[in-house]
């Protein structure tokens, strides 16, 4: 690589880093491409030559943001614990990534976004996310049924309406302002998510 493609490939980084600090904290409905320029020290010209749009960099974002999800995620279930700590331990993740502004700022933008949900690559990135959430999950409910925690009964089909309507309603962007007014919204969707109507883990 010349000293050419090296300087291109250091302001398209720049530019990445600029939006994605600049989305995690605004939104990306309240961030412009002479913002990012601005941030980033580059014209908009030399935004549009290598990104073509905002668009491009949303989804780059939405990208990064959703594996960082999905990763956090599957660090907490993968260790050794028993099925009711793994259940409390996710409980506390989904609360703390709907509520908290540092550093889970980039999930709770993600769908805030009426237009972000309309965008036909946004969709497909949110089915993928879901669906490896959707997997995660299920793994946690057979490690419950095998150890007696879990109805054994419950079908896979079931299960996976089950999470997608909760995902749905973590994610919707009509229910996000009162998430952010009464955060313990978020705690109690949670339990109801992990241990249904009873609301505890007993």
């Amino acid at each position: 690589m010349d000293g050419f493609e090296r300087r291109k490939e250091q302001s398209k980084e720049d530019i990445r880093r600029a939006a994605w600090e600049l989305f995690s904290q605004f939104g990306v409905d309240k961030v412009s491409i002479a913002d990012i320029a601005r941030k980033a020290g580059v014209s908009q010209a030399t935004i549009y030559n290598n990104f073509g749009h905002k668009e491009a960099l949303v989804r780059e974002f939405v990208t990064g943001a959703v594996e960082h999800l999905v990763s956090s995620a599957q660090e907490i279930l993968t260790p050794k614990m028993s099925f009711q700590e793994k259940m409390a331990a996710i409980v506390r993740f989904i609360s703390e990534m709907m509520v908290s502004g540092q550093p889970s700022a980039a999930e709770r933008v993600i769908f805030s976004s009426l237009d972000l949900q309309n965008d036909p690559e946004i969709k497909k990135i949110r089915t993928a996310a879901q669906e490896k959430m959707t997997g995660l999950m299920l793994g946690l409910i057979r490690e419950g049924k095998e150890q007696g925690q879990v109805n054994p009964k419950l079908s896979e089909a079931a299960l996976r309406i089950y999470f997608a309507v909760f995902m749905d309603a973590f994610s919707s962007p009509q229910l996000q302002q009162q998430y952010y007014q009464n955060p313990s919204l978020v705690q109690e969707l949670g339990s109801l998510m992990m241990y249904g109507l009873r609301g505890t883990q007993g």
